[in-house]
């Protein structure tokens, strides 16, 4: 990568987003909010590795100290706009309003890189230093992409983590329906031959015990997959435990409530095929 490629690499990232972004309808709040991440990701990070690699070797020579005050100026206001536009709704009249001002900025500041920074640059740098500070930069972004990916495989690992007793609870409870539906199959087969309405009762009563389990199979998948999509927003080894906690205790609670049922089932199946037998 060369100097003039580092220059202009960020801006057409955050270009693509930008025109992405403005696509959007009010409704898509959350690709809003993905691709608002994205790009104020993209755009400090641009600015953060100017200020680290480009500005201070550019403070040293004459010819650009000048330059190098307006773009931190150019870099400070993009900030300030990030931070309104993280802070309103992303299905707000102000959003796109406010977006708009960030791009004519940034774009403003892309031109006067282009026209009056990167000239100077060459002019006042040696090929040597030029191409060191592509270098450095180039760097950077490949040592955040690296950890990007790192922190992916971390998600992904820890949100089985939180999923796993969720999801055996719920093999479990898949165990158990089949169990008392396999069960009860043959006893239902020799209440066939009394004739009584004991059959009916019984069947009856196997049907609701499984919908109960399914049901509370359902509510546990739920509340897991709901974890699984909450843990992509969490930042905190607590959090983590919290979540965990959570999906865990909402599983258990579906467990007691789905015994709870099958104890009314099986009761009052009993009842009735006693009230049968006494006709």
């Amino acid at each position: 990568m060369t100097i003039t490629q580092m220059i202009q690499a960020g801006p057409a990232r955050a270009n693509d987003l930008f025109g992405k972004l403005a696509e959007t309808g009010d409704g898509a709040v959350k690709t809003r909010e993905t691709l608002f991440a994205k790009l104020k990701e993209e755009l400090e990070l641009h600015a953060r590795l100017e200020e680290q690699h480009l500005f201070p070797v550019l403070r040293k020579h004459k010819e650009t100290r000048d330059l190098v005050a307006d773009a931190v100026n150019d870099n400070r206001q993009a900030r300030a706009l990030l931070a309104e536009l993280e802070r309103l709704p992303k299905d707000g009249e102000e959003f796109p309003k406010k977006l708009a001002e960030l791009k004519r900025v940034f774009q403003q500041h892309v031109r006067d890189e282009r026209k009056d920074l990167l000239p100077a640059v060459r002019k006042a740098l040696s090929d040597e230093e030029a191409q060191a500070i592509a270098d450095k930069v180039e760097a950077g972004r490949t040592e955040v992409e690296e950890a990007k990916r790192e922190e992916a495989r971390r998600v992904r690992e820890t949100a089985e983590a939180v999923t796993r007793p969720a999801k055996a609870l719920v093999e479990t409870g898949a165990r158990a329906a089949d169990a008392v539906t396999r069960t009860a199959q043959p006893a239902l087969e020799r209440m066939e031959s009394f004739g009584s309405a004991a059959p009916s009762v019984a069947a009856r009563a196997v049907n609701e015990a499984g919908v109960a389990w399914a049901q509370w199979a359902n509510r546990t998948t739920l509340a897991t997959a709901d974890a699984a999509l909450e843990f992509a927003r969490m930042n905190t080894p607590l959090h983590l435990a919290q979540l965990q906690g959570r999906v865990v205790g909402e599983a258990v609670r579906a467990w007691f409530d789905v015994s709870a049922r099958l104890t009314q089932v099986s009761l009052r199946a009993s009842e009735e095929m006693m009230r049968g037998g006494r006709r």
